[in-house]
């Protein structure tokens, strides 16, 4: 079947990056409103959404009908998300993963589509994991030094959008009464104040004192940089509704001229270098931002500098739709 008639079947609708990945699809014209159908647990619960001038009804998963020639983005991590995927993996369609449902399951392949997409030629499973956020936008910065990194030690502040749309809701909220001399209500995910607020942590901690998320994205960045990387994360979460920064700390096999470094980010794949990057600069742009290089003041073979991106839009929605794009076209 031609890419032009195939479908692009979307889970996740008022997920937090369902805008961000219409308005990219839109943009591009991946698809054409009668291509794309969307899905609910519950089509009842949920308007129909405007694409492309059109209205586009929302559909209840339990009726739909999956096949060999539907891609199916996951944009959540529900159970919604988790029957769609068995059902659409079941009926021979693609899946593309963005909800971290197989986060950790090495069967699917971890797709970047800047960094190795060459790989969806090769994959045994019809299902591909998307990099979190913050693990997009790290690879990318590191890729360009990957054959030299020998240790990252990173420091990700993340948004409250990437808790999810219920913690960017109760942050509006939380702001708005303390704007008005009030007591906000805690978060329910976090069971915290996310309003005027850094948080050490958004989640439990385990055993070894990280976080489900900092566990997770180191083992994403291994899967992308290369297992012999040595990493370690820390994960804090800002006060700010979208857009991301981290911190890197970069120890190289061996010593290397800081200008070379410089020019080697600088010819990056959708890097952009920038003096002092700040978040605010990146939201609704389509580059990660690199700045602050300088050498680390511990060994002669460190490097440090601080990267930021627009995590809803570049590094979720491009990323997805770009990963469509290709499986519409080739597969």
């Amino acid at each position: 079947m031609s890419e032009a008639t195939r479908e692009l079947v979307i889970v996740g609708v008022g997920s937090t990056p369902f805008d961000a990945v219409l308005e990219i699809l839109e943009e591009r014209k991946t698809v054409k409103p009668d291509q794309l159908k969307l899905l609910a647990a519950d089509e009842a619960d949920v308007d129909p959404q405007v694409f492309a001038n059109r209205s586009v009804a929302v559909q209840s998963l339990k009726d739909f009908a999956f096949s060999a020639d539907q891609v199916v983005l996951l944009l959540a991590g529900d159970d919604t998300a988790k029957a769609a995927l068995a059902k659409a993996e079941a009926a021979g369609a693609w899946v593309v993963d963005a909800g971290g449902i197989t986060r950790g399951d090495e069967s699917a392949e971890l797709i970047h589509p800047l960094l190795n997409a060459a790989a969806l030629q090769e994959v045994e499973r019809q299902v591909i994991a998307v990099p979190g956020a913050g693990a997009a936008m790290i690879a990318e910065a590191l890729y360009p030094l990957a054959s030299r990194l020998q240790s990252v030690e990173i420091v990700l502040n993340q948004p409250v959008s990437a808790l999810g749309k219920s913690s960017v809701d109760s942050a509006a909220a939380q702001t708005a009464r303390l704007f008005n001399g009030q007591e906000p209500e805690l978060d329910e995910t976090t069971g915290q104040r996310l309003a005027f607020n850094h948080l050490s942590s958004a989640e439990a901690l385990l055993d070894s004192g990280h976080n489900f998320s900092e566990l997770a994205l180191v083992h994403e960045l291994r899967r992308l940089l290369g297992a012999e990387v040595a990493l370690d994360a820390t994960i804090n979460t800002a006060s700010v509704f979208h857009g991301q920064l981290a911190n890197l700390s970069v120890n190289l096999k061996e010593e290397v001229d800081l200008e070379q470094v410089r020019g080697l980010l600088a010819n990056g794949a959708r890097l952009e270098m920038r003096e002092h990057p700040s978040s605010q600069d990146a939201v609704g742009g389509e580059n990660t931002l690199v700045g602050r290089l300088r050498r680390g003041l511990i060994s002669p073979k460190q490097v440090n500098f601080c990267t930021v991106s627009d995590n809803l839009r570049k590094d979720i929605a491009i990323n997805c739709v770009q990963i469509v794009h290709l499986l519409l076209k080739i597969h």
